[in-house]
C-alpha cells in the first residue's frame, strides 16, 4: 500500500479505501465474508412479490440482498471511470451482483448489475463497469432468491485500455457474425464525427429505459475511446425503468432527463417507447425536435437485445414482429423508421446483428440473459460491440 492509502479495521475484516489510481490500490476491499460488524446489511427476500426497481421498472423481487456500506469512488464529480470488481461466490441459483451509485447530493443514479452465476463450488468472478461522471459514492450488493456465500470483495479503478481488453476477451468467446453497419452512419452527425476525430470536447447522453442501461453497461465506451484516442468524450446515462419517449417528450421531463445536461449528442433507444400515448412516432419526433432545439445532434438506435424468443437450444429465427405471451413486441421498429425519416435523423441498427447471433447459438438463449428481459455480460457485449462498430464508421 502507498502512503495515501487509508486502512480501516472493522471487526477483524479489512475495508480499504485508496485515493487515486495507484497500481494495485483498492477503492473498496473487504477480506473474508461480509458481516454486520463490518458494516454490511442483510435484507430478506420478497420472492413472489412485485416491487418497483427504480431503473428497471416493476418486476418480481429479485431476492434477498447482502449490501455493503457506502463508500467513496475517489474520483472527481464530472469524471467517468472504469472499475474492476472481483469476488468469490457460491450461489445455488443465478442471482445478481449489483452496484448502486449516488451523486454528490446523495441522489441515486442508474445502477449497474449483471449475473451472479450459479455454481456448486466457490467461483471467482471478474467484472468491469463504467461509472457515470456524476457518481461519487457507491454500494455493492449481492442479490439471490436462494442465498449466496460470498467473500473477498475488491473494487479497483482501471484504465479504459484495460476495460477494452476485458471486453475483447469476453467477446472472443462468443459466436461471431458480422454486425451490419452503414458506411454513411455519420452523414447526419457531422459535428459528432468531427469531434471524434479532432478531439473537440463532446458530451454524449444515452436516453431510454433499462435496456439502454444494459447498453451502457456493455463498456462500449472503452472501445470507442480506444478507436478514437484523441477524442475528449464525456458519456452520460439518463434512464428510467420501463420508460420511453412518451415520458421524455413532456417539457419538464425532457429538461430533467436531457436539457439540463446540455448534451452534444443524444442517443435514443430502448424497448419501452410504445404505449401510454398510443402514438410512438409522434412521441419520438417530439423528443428529436426538442433535442435539436437545444443544439444537440441525435441518433435513434433500434431496440437492443432484450427478451429472448427461443424456448430451448433449437434455432429459432429472429423476427421484428415476435410477440411475448402478454402481447408485447419488444423489437418493433416501424415507428422509429417513420420518425427518423420524417426528421432526417441518423438511425443505427442495434437489433439485427445481436439477434442473428442469438437465433442459432449452440447454447440456449438464456446463456445471454440475467433474467427474462435483461442481459448478462454476454448479451451486453453483443450490444456493445455492435454499437462500437457503428461509432467506428466515423473514422477519417
Amino acid at each position: 500500500m502507498t502512503a495515501v492509502t487509508k486502512i480501516l479495521q472493522q471487526a477483524g475484516a479489512a475495508a480499504v479505501y485508496a485515493a487515486g489510481l495507484q497500481a494495485g490500490a483498492a477503492v473498496y476491499e473487504f477480506a473474508g465474508q461480509p458481516d454486520a460488524k463490518g458494516g454490511w446489511t442483510f435484507l430478506a427476500s420478497e420472492e413472489g412479490k412485485m416491487v418497483y426497481i427504480p431503473f428497471e421498472g416493476v418486476y418480481e423481487s429479485k431476492g434477498g440482498r447482502i449490501k455493503s456500506p457506502g463508500f467513496s469512488l475517489n474520483k472527481p464529480a464530472g469524471e467517468g471511470a472504469f472499475f474492476r470488481l472481483t469476488f468469490t461466490a457460491q450461489a445455488a441459483v443465478q442471482g445478481y451482483w449489483w452496484v448502486d451509485f449516488y451523486d454528490r447530493d446523495g441522489k441515486p443514479l442508474a445502477d449497474i448489475n449483471s449475473a451472479l452465476y450459479a455454481s456448486d463450488k466457490a467461483v471467482r468472478q471478474d467484472e468491469v463497469f463504467f461509472a457515470d461522471p456524476r457518481a461519487v459514492r457507491a454500494e455493492i450488493s449481492f442479490v439471490t432468491k436462494k442465498g449466496v456465500a460470498v467473500r473477498d470483495i475488491r473494487l479497483e479503478r482501471i484504465s479504459p485500455a484495460e476495460a477494452a481488453a476485458w471486453c475483447d476477451r469476453l467477446f472472443a468467446a462468443l459466436p461471431q457474425k458480422p454486425f451490419p453497419v452503414a458506411k454513411d452512419a455519420f452523414r447526419l452527425l457531422p459535428k459528432t464525427r468531427a469531434a471524434l476525430n479532432q478531439g473537440t470536447p463532446w458530451k454524449i447522453l444515452m436516453l431510454g429505459d433499462s435496456i439502454v442501461n444494459d447498453t451502457w453497461c456493455s463498456n462500449f465506451q472503452s472501445l470507442v475511446m480506444r478507436d478514437f484516442p484523441e477524442a475528449k468524450l464525456q458519456f452520460l446515462l439518463s434512464v428510467r425503468g420501463s420508460t420511453g419517449v412518451w415520458f421524455y417528450r413532456e417539457p419538464a421531463n425532457f429538461q430533467e432527463y436531457v436539457g439540463q445536461f446540455k448534451p452534444d449528442l443524444v442517443m435514443i433507444s430502448g424497448i419501452s417507447n410504445v404505449g401510454k400515448t398510443g402514438d410512438p412516432e409522434a412521441d419520438l419526433v417530439s423528443v428529436i425536435r426538442q433535442c435539436r432545439a437545444i443544439g444537440a445532434e441525435v441518433v435513434v438506435m433500434s431496440p437492443p437485445l432484450s427478451y429472448k424468443w427461443r424456448p430451448g437450444a433449437a434455432p429459432v429465427p429472429w423476427r421484428e414482429d415476435w410477440t411475448t405471451e402478454r402481447g408485447f413486441r419488444p423489437y418493433r421498429r416501424d415507428y422509429q423508421f417513420a420518425a427518423a425519416d420524417k426528421t432526417r435523423t441518423a438511425y443505427w441498427d442495434l437489433t439485427t446483428g445481436p439477434c442473428r447471433i442469438v437465433e442459432d447459438c449452440p447454447q440456449e438463449s438464456a446463456w445471454f440473459s440475467r433474467d427474462a428481459v435483461h442481459n448478462n455480460n454476454r448479451g451486453k457485449q453483443l450490444i456493445g460491440q455492435n454499437l462500437a462498430a457503428w461509432f467506428r464508421m466515423a473514422k477519417e
